[in-house]
């Protein structure tokens, strides 16, 4: 059913991509499973650029499939599914997601902050992004640190 709706409808894009990464009710095809997640990216974006030129203050017309859709990508290439596994660009997937308010998202690019997943480890900075998540309601046990001054940002 995703598989005919992809064609114009971003969930769709999306659920049938994570259907075909994972296999769920069909064979596996991990490589068109990008393709179908990088098209719900890009309509998604398509989507924002259309409401924001035609008058909205803010966006958020397609919001939630366009953040999904990179957060997906961004497992897709901190595991290799589908791709080469390429932690520099998982990474920063991971950021663009968090940036736009994926609380999950948050939490994964401050553990690659954390762990130097990607990049060079930066605990300033994995704190700024678990700070943020739990901010938005997504607490992770066990990372009091991140409230210690020292990662307190100056002002």
């Amino acid at each position: 059913m995703f598989g005919r709706l992809a064609e114009s409808n971003a969930m769709a894009q999306i659920m049938y991509g994570l259907a075909l990464r994972h296999g769920w009710g069909i064979p596996p095809d991990p490589p068109l499973a990008i393709t179908y997640l990088s098209q719900a990216a890009s309509n998604s974006a398509a989507v924002e650029t259309a409401a924001l030129s035609s008058g909205m203050k803010k966006g958020g017309a397609a919001k939630g499939e366009l953040v999904l859709a990179i957060y997906e990508l961004a497992n897709s290439f901190r595991h290799g599914w589908g791709v080469e596994k390429d932690p520099v660009a998982a990474r920063s997937y991971y950021e663009t997601a968090a940036n736009l308010g994926d609380t999950d998202a948050m939490n994964e690019v401050a553990r690659c902050y954390e762990e130097g997943f990607g990049g060079k480890k930066d605990r300033f900075m994995a704190a700024k992004y678990y700070r943020l998540a739990e901010q938005n309601g997504n607490k992770t046990l066990g990372n009091s640190w991140i409230w210690k001054d020292k990662y307190t940002p100056k002002e």
